[in-house]
């Protein structure tokens, strides 16, 4: 296992700079996810820990021992692609040990880890197969085998889930956080999903641009967004956005001006330098907004409901305005065409200033 820290690291292609002076820490045994949308630079820091790629400027440090200039395979780190990458002409078993043959290791050592690690992967039973007579999700469990039989300090984990069906990503998400229980290894793993971010880490890195926006537990980047992208980003459906006006400040309470009539309570820190007639954005989260009995702050026309059993999900049009996405119970009686008014609590608005960051 490893406790990794990268420090200003750098990345460039030609004239593009791809990372811009990225620093954190990653604890040993830590569960992390990079997350982002494409092209934030997510996998390209993932194979700058391996190794795969080199560090224009900055160190790559696994816990005391600078691997900056270190080879992939003396940094003692396994990584699985999104492709899965295993050879066809040979059975599970020759796939997940292949790697070990290479570094001459004994048969019998040999055996040990790929049964191991074949019985923690619930796959013992297809050892003897080709990779074309399995499922997707067995196979991609062939690909984690054969990075776990390597006994890595660190998994590297890139999209290794996007090939796969909605129903066998969510079985393969449980199986993952049940096998970092099981190993204790640092594992980082890369996803455009957020949703698999929240499901599976200790601690995820919210990348854009070649920089990092914020890092945090799941929970704390949901309540405690830094900005309009990491708000915007974590949380599905995403956070709805309103250009708001301040009317009045008292205290930590602030009078909101949303058009069309509609104001709005948010509260704000006390050591908040928002004024009156400051111009900022308000953030609603879909779960915060409830219908009202036609005394709510917004009033508009439905556009369009979305049924997903359990509940259901309302677009609200709002003349100039993007629609606004709430949630209600399933059984709730909401139809497209119809007029109606929603309601919000102070304590649950977010303010963001011109800049984008968090009030």
């Amino acid at each position: 296992m490893a406790a990794i820290s990268m420090q200003a690291i750098r990345k460039s292609f030609g004239f593009t700079e791809v990372i811009q002076g990225v620093d954190f820490e990653i604890q040993d045994g830590e569960f992390t996810v990079f997350v982002g949308p494409s092209g934030c630079g997510k996998s390209t820091l993932l194979r700058l820990i391996a190794g795969l790629e080199d560090v224009s400027s900055g160190r790559v440090v696994f816990d005391d021992l600078d691997v900056t200039e270190l080879a992939p395979a003396e940094r003692g780190v396994a990584m699985v692609f999104q492709s899965y990458a295993l050879y066809p002409h040979m059975n599970v078993f020759d796939n997940m040990a292949f790697g070990l043959k290479l570094a001459k290791t004994d048969k019998q050592t040999i055996s040990e880890r790929v049964h191991n690690a074949a019985s923690k992967l619930q796959i013992e039973q297809l050892l003897k197969r080709k990779p074309k007579e399995l499922s997707g999700g067995q196979r991609q469990r062939v690909a984690i085998g054969r990075a776990i039989v390597r006994q890595p300090r660190v998994f590297l984990f890139d999209e290794p889930l996007s090939n796969l069906d909605a129903a066998l990503r969510v079985q393969m998400r449980l199986e993952l956080k049940r096998l970092h229980r099981e190993l204790g290894t640092t594992m980082i793993y890369v996803t455009h999903d957020q949703v698999e971010a929240m499901t599976l880490a200790d601690r995820i890195v919210v990348l854009n641009g070649g920089r990092v926006e914020q890092i945090g537990t799941p929970l704390q980047l949901y309540r405690q967004p830094d900005n309009v992208f990491v708000a915007g980003f974590i949380g599905s459906p995403k956070m709805n956005f309103l250009n708001a006006s301040v009317l009045e400040r008292d205290g930590c309470e602030v009078t909101l001006d949303i058009g069309q009539g509609s104001i709005v309570q948010a509260s704000v820190a006390g050591s908040s330098t928002v004024a009156v007639g400051d111009q900022v954005t308000l953030g609603l989260r879909p779960e915060h907004i409830t219908l009202s009995n036609g005394e709510g702050q917004v009033t508009g026309e439905v556009l369009a409901v979305e049924h997903l059993g359990a509940e259901i999900y309302v677009h609200l049009k709002r003349k100039g305005e993007e629609p606004l996405v709430f949630k209600c119970h399933g059984e709730t009686a909401v139809y497209v065409g119809q007029s109606v008014s929603v309601e919000v609590l102070p304590e649950v608005c977010y303010l963001f200033d011109q800049t984008g960051r968090a009030l």
